[in-house]
């Protein structure tokens, strides 16, 4: 019996090293050096203990058949899980969505209308606490062998820097201005929906700071609100952001309150009203005197992997899209260009960078440029700090003698108009709505 010992260790690891080879090997590129990498990273192991317990060749064939089995069975879990996810991301993309996909008859009082964001620090003692929640999310860092080591990680990423981070909290205040932007957001919307005559109430959700998905699940359940309609503050989508929030906020709902029923919010960005807030933003940085044409636009988004858009991501080309019809209302048809930011880490990301696009735009002579921040919804670290201080720094030591930075939508009118027909593109009135209109809202509208 002990001498058969060995032949059943090594059996059990070829079979079981190759579960978790397997299944890395079904998420790489095929035929790619990942690929052979997570095909072969067994042999080494099963080499040594076969040297190691001097068993005889004769049951190679059938250690070989258990690695084989094991990748299969890898291979298997991994798709089955790639199918949940993708089906999950096709769900939440909203050109795919249109005001006919929510069914009819849901009243206003009980939708909880919920904005969706990152969030941002309050204090300058939870950066640390948030910088975490990001660098734990696996949607958002992914990186080989990443189940087993991203505490790891973002322990090490939290611990090295937290300190930069806190100190370009401080240029802007000591905390993140988002919950007040977001709550201003979601007070105005309340408040346009009921000019309009629709009793919707209104919350908001971040990812990675109160108030967090089961939080605001707790909100809507507390509320006797019966559906939640998701309204991101990512007017572009990606499974980063929507998505990510999406997948969050539905998760504490299974959990919190499953009988709430979420509902699809038909996209906005190319609405009308949010390309004329950009434009009146953009119009705002020409003073007394000054002619627009004079400056060069820099339209700037935040960033993304690349690995992203090999999912099948439609960020960047609503982004474009959204760049298209702001330079159409502008009259814009020359100097401008449209690059990416706050990229972190070595892996890559959409180009071209801001700083490169800043650094081009110098050599060609470029002496006046107004940044846009095309993706943003409201100011925050990536635009009071890496734009109007680092960028702005960064643009004088190239010879950009005027840099400037149009503010965010915030609560701009045409925004919050926006957001209010987007809200009502995905509920129509019902019957019951209308008869609770008040007379005198009757008589506004």
């Amino acid at each position: 019996m002990i001498e058969t010992l060995p032949y059943f260790g090594l059996a059990l690891a070829a079979f079981g090293l190759n579960i978790p080879c397997g299944y890395f090997r079904e998420g790489s590129p095929k035929f790619s050096t990942k690929w052979f990498l997570w095909i072969h990273a067994s042999i080494p192991v099963i080499i040594f203990l076969r040297i190691f317990w001097h068993t005889s060749p004769l049951a190679i064939p059938v250690w070989i058949f258990l690695a084989v089995y094991g990748q299969i069975i890898g291979g298997k879990k991994r798709r089955a899980k790639m199918t949940v996810q993708e089906q999950e991301a096709l769900q939440q993309i909203p050109p795919l969505l249109d005001a006919g996909s929510n069914p009819p008859g849901i009243a206003d009082k009980d939708v909880m209308v919920t904005l969706l964001n990152m969030g941002g620090p309050r204090t300058n003692e939870e950066v640390p606490v948030f910088l975490k929640r990001i660098f734990l999310d696996p949607i958002i860092l992914r990186f080989p062998l990443s189940m087993i080591l991203q505490p790891f990680f973002a322990w090490m990423l939290v611990t090295f820097r937290q300190k930069g981070v806190r100190e370009r909290y401080k240029l802007i205040g000591g905390a993140s201005p988002i919950y007040d932007a977001t709550q201003a957001q979601a007070q105005a919307l309340k408040a346009e929906l009921s000019r309009r005559g629709r009793a919707f109430d209104t919350a908001f959700s971040f990812n990675y700071s109160d108030p967090l998905p089961d939080q605001t699940i707790d909100e809507v359940k507390d509320a006797g609100k019966t559906h939640i309609l998701p309204l991101s503050l990512y007017p572009h989508y990606s499974k980063a952001t929507t998505g990510s929030n999406l997948h969050y906020l539905t998760k504490a709902a299974e959990a919190r309150y499953p009988q709430v029923r979420f509902l699809s919010a038909v996209p906005y960005y190319l609405h009308d009203d949010y390309i004329a807030a950009f434009v009146d933003r953009i119009k705002e940085q020409a003073g007394e005197g000054e002619s627009l044409n004079d400056f060069y636009l820099l339209f700037s988004a935040h960033g993304l992997p690349l690995y992203f858009l090999t999912e099948g991501d439609p960020y960047p080309f609503q982004i474009a899209q959204t760049t298209a019809r702001i330079l159409e209302k502008l009259g814009r048809r020359k100097k401008w260009a449209l690059s990416y930011q706050s990229a972190v880490g070595p892996l890559q990301w959409l180009k071209p960078s801001t700083d490169d696009m800043l650094t081009a735009l110098a050599r060609r002579g470029i002496k006046k440029i107004v940044v846009v921040p095309v993706s943003f919804v409201t100011d925050h670290i990536e635009t009071l700090c890496e734009i109007d201080i680092e960028y702005r720094h960064f643009a004088q030591n190239l010879g950009i003698e005027d840099f400037r930075m149009s503010k965010a939508l915030e609560c701009h009118p045409g925004f919050i108009s926006a957001l209010a027909d987007a809200v009502e593109a995905s509920l129509p009135r019902t019957p019951q709505d209308a008869r609770e209109v008040p007379a005198e809202q009757h008589a506004a509208r």
